[in-house]
């Protein structure tokens, strides 16, 4: 495993242990053919600045905008161009460590690039010279990698002869042979909006629609119709055949200068904010654009998960003078991110279901026992009056437990109280006839008395203590981390004997102070292993560092997600 394996191994897991946001974009979306104006785009700048403040992941504006024109470095081609042949300099040096990690440079930058005719040509010379270099210092795994690449798309290519030695060309022709004795997958490039010229690998492929065979394998595809720019994207043809579809007509939407924001009409605004998030690489999208309703204007927020295509919230704010206070823009963002809802955002998600709020749990009393058929010609009671301490005492009684029912009447005793009181009266819902001045029900309905409790000064004490929530992502996060921790821990062991195995093999092949080769030692190859071991170390100690920030934050989550509150009390009403 090298470094880069390594590094980004240990970043995958530091962000699945540490609970790292998810990665939110937020543009601005208008009818064409303008788009969003200067108002609306200044809107979905503070927009994303208040989600900014509330979470983290939010992708900023310059990197929004190089991913939607599909140019995902900063370099240029006259400036890789240079470092090419810079490259070349520090190769004829004999400094061949140094030069292979600047034609890896190179490489990687020009596949980042806007696809171009001279985009592909700089890389395939890169290509050529990146697996001379590297095959000259004994990284075979990485010299054939390079030329696996370009046999990949030039199967006729024929390096120079003033440049490359014989063996040089030799192996190259015998890759290509390997290439042409892999299964052929067809790929078939369609275009929608417009039709444009169609990148595989950087190489020009002629007009969309394009159908070619390729060896197996995974390949870069992108498109360009003019200025327009259909960002890459990575086309899998290892098992089967496949049809992909350039999409102009949404790269004819984009204003990078307006916020970023797009150009989409009502009904295709759904399939073109799930398109343009996927192209900027977000997991969750906000979408800032404007309505009217009565005659006022109407700042819409809506978010959208990207990966399920889904729209998951949506709420507005009211504008005024064209803008929206600070505070309604913060709640909006709030709503937004959490479903937090405020007086000041309409909630406007279409077609989502709520969540009942929870019922109140009431205390009822036992059923009341028929009357005897003497008593049914007598004329039905009337509720005695419920006085404003009786609301009370009733609001306060509310419980969410059962009411245990007696086995009998006869068995329940309750003694009266010692003379009634304004404070605690007494409905004897179970006589025949009632009489607002008993003090006292008879025995047969002594069960059936509800009696609420006496008011007082301070608020009634809530029959459940409440908890205090934590968060729910907390002991998960500790559990990942902590899985991840020994994973790395894992890792650095087995490159911490990887070094040291090799470093040992190195040392057998070299004897005294300072160091020479034993007879028919192969120096290549102990470069290689004194290399190899170097890297080992250096992995070793990558994978330890990030192991111990990984059982850090599992440790401190776990000690965060821990529930140290006591269980409550029972409550019970007792008759």
């Amino acid at each position: 495993m090298n470094a880069r394996g390594v590094l980004a191994l240990a970043g995958a897991l530091f962000a699945l242990g540490a609970g790292a946001s998810e990665r939110l974009g937020v543009i601005s979306v208008a009818d064409p053919p303008g788009g969003p104006d200067a108002d609306l785009a200044e809107l979905a700048h503070q927009l994303r600045a208040a989600c900014r403040d509330r979470i983290g992941g939010v992708v900023d504006v310059p990197t929004m905008r190089a991913r939607l024109l599909g140019q995902a470095s900063n370099a240029t081609l006259s400036e890789l161009d240079r470092a090419y042949g810079g490259a070349l300099a520090v190769y004829q040096n004999g400094e061949f460590e140094s030069a292979v990690r600047t034609l890896r440079a190179i490489v990687e930058d020009l596949e980042s690039l806007p696809e171009s005719d001279d985009a592909y040509a700089q890389w395939t010379r890169a290509l050529l010279r990146l697996a001379h270099a590297a095959a000259t210092i004994g990284m075979e795994r990485d010299a054939q990698a390079a030329l696996l690449k370009l046999a990949r798309m030039e199967p006729t290519l024929q390096p120079d002869p003033d440049q490359y030695s014989p063996g040089y060309r030799r192996r190259f022709e015998e890759v290509k042979a390997k290439v042409r004795a892999l299964p052929k997958r067809r790929l078939t490039v369609l275009a929608e909006g417009r039709s444009g010229v169609v990148y595989v690998n950087g190489r020009n492929m002629g007009p969309a629609p394009v159908a070619v065979s390729l060896p197996a394998g995974a390949y870069r595809i992108g498109g360009a119709a003019d200025a327009l720019r259909v960002p890459s994207f990575t086309v899998d043809l290892e098992a089967e055949d496949r049809t992909v579809v350039l999409d102009f007509a949404l790269a004819d939407a984009i204003r990078v200068n307006a916020g970023p924001g797009l150009a989409l009409a009502p009904e295709q605004r759904a399939y073109g904010i799930i398109r343009g998030g996927a192209w900027l690489g977000v997991d969750k999208l906000v979408v800032a654009s404007r309505v009217v309703e009565g005659g006022a204007q109407f700042l819409l927020g809506s978010i959208y998960d990207v990966r399920r295509g889904a729209l998951l919230r949506e709420g507005s704010v009211r504008m005024v003078a064209g803008s929206v206070p600070a505070v309604n823009l913060g709640a909006l963002a709030s709503f937004l991110l959490t479903g937090q809802s405020s007086r000041d955002v309409k909630d406007r998600t279409p077609d989502l279901p709520r969540q009942p709020p929870a019922p109140l749990i009431v205390a009822t009393p036992a059923p009341v026992q028929a009357p005897p058929p003497s008593a049914a010609a007598q004329p039905a009671p009337q509720p005695a009056p419920v006085t404003a301490a009786q609301q009370s005492g009733r609001a306060g009684a509310a419980a969410p437990t059962a009411v245990a029912k007696p086995a009998s009447l006869e068995s329940v005793k309750q003694p009266p109280p010692a003379s009634p009181s304004p404070a605690r009266p007494v409905a004897a819902l179970g006589s025949a006839t009632p009489d607002p001045k008993a003090a006292r029900p008879t025995p047969a309905s002594a069960s059936l008395a509800f009696t609420p409790p006496a008011v007082s000064n301070e608020p009634p004490p809530s029959a459940l203590t409440l908890r205090p929530r934590r968060a729910a992502w907390m002991r998960p996060t500790a559990i990942a981390s902590g899985a991840a921790a020994l994973v790395l821990a894992a890792v650095a062991v087995q490159q911490g004997l990887s070094a040291s195995g090799k470093s040992s093999d190195a040392a057998a092949m070299v004897v005294g102070d300072p160091p020479t080769f034993k007879s028919g030692a192969d120096p290549a190859r102990y470069y290689a292993l004194r290399r190899d071991a170097d890297a080992a170390r250096r992995n070793a100690y990558v994978s330890a560092g990030f192991g111990v920030a990984l059982a850090a934050a599992a440790g401190a989550l776990g000690w965060m997600s821990w529930d140290r509150t006591p269980e409550p009390a029972v409550v019970a009403f007792s008759f």
